[in-house]
This record gives structure tokens, sequence and C-alpha cells, in this order.
């Protein structure tokens, strides 16, 4: 049996011990590693730094404190980044926590995360997939959204809340897939075709809650992205918290900053709705009201009016006036205008008359008919045939015993 050889150590007082072991190591007082951030997180009240640095097999957790990222920082990190920090190594005494306590960080190019985005991010423009062209609008009054996410995960815990909030008549329909780790991806894509496959679903929400990158990563998978662009019915990425950037929500047809914003826009608030309604139907009482109280005031004032006062004398005696000016107008214009419509009729009758065949006949010419034709011409008389000779007062037929064309 174990027997100790010394009063057992508290925790705190391990803790202790082993800070005070690390803090003693020259080196660790003060070195430089390189690696790529993940995890990273600005705490907003403190303006302090957290994140982890990781290279192929390892990492270690980072916090670079307000006063040294004022002097020591120059640039805004993000996940992906490969840096390289001055810092300090010991152990947190509160939690038993190995890190790096971070003086200063200068960028060290662009680590392996990075580059995979950026280049799978420059492929998928290229071809179109992120056009804005194809991307679809959001029904306005979704009767279920779908969701492809954990069903363990907090993020559709916050979904039902704040969709349920603001209507709650609406239906939820849960796609479960894996959100991080090996095969996530696969099921993700299963889960936004198994919504579409049962077509019941308005708008379709993917994503998770927030994460390191790599936690985060299968939404920067090629086969994510290109199951949310074939998905018939429009979706909105919901991808970690809003500075969370990820290839999914360039592929979405709306991207929203967290799983409650996601929610947020995808469902109308009833209660507002019911408002923005009644307010419009306030507007419609007001206007017809008011239309009413106009029309009532115009009907009364023409009721007083002399036109319905006395009918006859306001509308007929202003005409009989005018026909008056009129009529005094056009009588001492009429002699000129019959004498020139006079003058005219005796022009054309001239005309007519000097076209009469008739007249003609008049001044002793006469005129020869063969058959119902008129001869005009040598050419146009039968010889075989007899002619009328038509005059004034008569005409006379004869046979043709000669014809005689006068040459030209």
């Amino acid at each position: 049996m174990w027997q100790p050889t010394r009063e057992p150590l508290s925790v705190t007082e391990l803790n202790d011990y082993t800070r005070r072991l690390l803090a003693g190591d020259p080196l660790l007082r003060s070195l430089e590693v390189t690696g790529e951030i993940t995890g990273y997180k600005f705490h907003v009240p403190s303006k302090h730094h957290y994140f982890s640095l990781k290279d192929e097999k390892s990492r270690v957790a980072c916090v670079m404190y307000r006063q040294n990222a004022l002097t020591g920082l120059d640039f805004k990190p993000a996940d992906g980044m490969r840096v390289t920090v001055q810092c300090s190594a010991s152990l947190y005494d509160r939690d038993g926590k190995f890190q790096l306590y971070v003086s200063s960080m200068k960028e060290a190019g662009q680590g392996d995360i990075f580059i995979r985005f950026e280049k799978l991010k420059r492929q998928l423009l290229a071809e179109g997939l992120f056009d804005p062209a194809r991307k679809r609008e959001i029904p306005t009054m979704p009767r279920i959204i779908g969701v492809a996410t954990s069903r363990t995960g907090k993020a559709i815990r916050d979904i039902v809340h704040v969709a349920r909030r603001r209507n709650p008549g609406i239906g939820i329909l849960l796609a479960h897939c894996a959100v991080q780790g090996e095969g996530a991806a696969e099921e993700i894509v299963r889960a936004i075709q198994r919504l579409n496959a049962n077509g019941e679903a308005d708008v379709i929400l993917v994503g998770r809650g927030g994460g390191s990158i790599e936690e985060m990563w299968p939404f920067n998978e090629e086969i994510v992205a290109r199951a949310i662009a074939a998905s018939r019915i429009p979706v909105i990425s919901c991808v970690g918290h809003e500075t969370d950037v990820t290839i999914a929500d360039f592929a979405a047809d709306l991207r929203a900053p967290t799983p409650s914003a996601a929610a947020e826009l995808a469902v109308p608030e009833l209660a507002g709705l019911k408002q923005e309604l009644n307010g419009m139907l306030t507007r419609m009482a007001s206007a017809l009201m008011s239309g009413q109280r106009v029309r009532r005031l115009q009907l009364e004032k023409l009721v007083a009016s002399p036109v319905l006062a006395r009918p006859a004398q306001a509308m007929i005696e202003p005409r009989r006036e005018q026909l008056k000016r009129l009529e005094e107008r056009m009588l001492p214009a009429m002699p000129a205008i019959v004498q020139r419509q006079r003058h005219r009729l005796d022009e054309l009758s001239a005309s007519l008359r000097a076209l009469n065949p008739a007249s003609v006949l008049d001044r002793g010419y006469a005129i020869v008919r063969q058959g119902d034709g008129i001869a005009a011409r040598i050419g146009d008389v039968d010889a075989a045939k007899p002619i009328r000779v038509c005059f004034n007062d008569g005409e006379i037929t004869a046979d043709v015993t000669e014809i005689k064309q006068r040459n030209e």
C-alpha cells in the first residue's frame, strides 16, 4: 500500500510551485514562438486578446493584455494568420493552465488554413457561385423554416427561442447533422438535401454557434458551398459570431451574423405585423372619413348654388345669350357667303357643260357609233357592219363602202 512521504499538497500549492518553477527557467522568461492563430477572441470589456497558436501537431494557449497590445500590436489578428510572438511562458494559477503571456506580435505570413480558405474562395468566385444575380429572395411570410444544424447545439435552441417569440405559430423542421469534426461536411450536405427533398420548408437556416476556426471548418468545405448553391429552397447561413466568415456565407442567399440573427431575418415579428396592419387600417379609415367630409361640403355647396336653385334660368339663359351673339355675327356675313357659293356654282356648271357631249353636237359636230360603242378612230370601225351617225337633232344609219386611213 502506498504511503505518503510528506504532507499532501493542495491544488493551489501545486499550481504555485509549478508556476515558480517555470518562472525560474531563463528560456521561458523571454522567448519567441511562431505559429498559426486559432480561436482568436477579443474581450471587449477588458480589451485583452485571447487565442491559441498551433502547428501541425500541437497548440498552446496565449493571452495578450491590453497594455501590451497598445504598444506591441499594430494589426488586427484573425484566425488563420501566421504570427511570431515575443512572450513568456507560465502557469495560470487558478486553472492550472500553461499559457504564453504575449508582449508583442508581428505577422509571419499566411497560415495553411488561411491559404486553403482563400484558394477555394477564389475558385468558387471565378465559377460564379457567389454571383449576386443567382441569389434568391428570402420569403417574407414563411410557414415553416428548415434548420440544418446539430440537435444538441446552442444554435438550434437560440433559433427556436427567437423564432417562436417572433411568431408562436411558425413551424420549425430540424435536419440534424454534425457541425464539427471528421465527416461533418458530408452530414451538413445530406441535411440540406433532406430538407429540399421534403419540400415543406420555405427557407433553410444552415449554421452553428461559435468556435475555433477548426471547429467551424466544415462550413468552409467545397461540398457544403455547392450544396447550398444547389438548394431549391433559399438558404440563410449563420455560422459562429459576427466576426466569423465562412465559404458558406458567400454561397448562401443571405448571411446572418449569428443563429439568433438568422431567426430574426427569416421570421417576421407577428406583433409588429399586426401593429403595422392596424396602423394601415387606421390610416385608411381616416382617409375615407376625410374624403367623405370633403365631398359632403362640395355637395352642400352645389345644392346652395344658383344652378340647382333655378336650373332653367341658370343653364338656359347663358346659352340663349351665346346663340344671340352668334346670330348677330352670322347675319351680316350671309349675303357675301351666298354670293361666293353662287359664283362657285356657276364655274362648276360651265365646266360640266364643256364636258357634256351634247355641247359638242351643238357646235356642228357628229358622233359615230357602231354597236354599243363610240368609233373614235378608223381602227374602231368594222366595214362589215353598219354605223350610226348621231347629230344634235337625230341620227342616221349607213353602210361603210370605203375606209381611208390618213397617214401620220
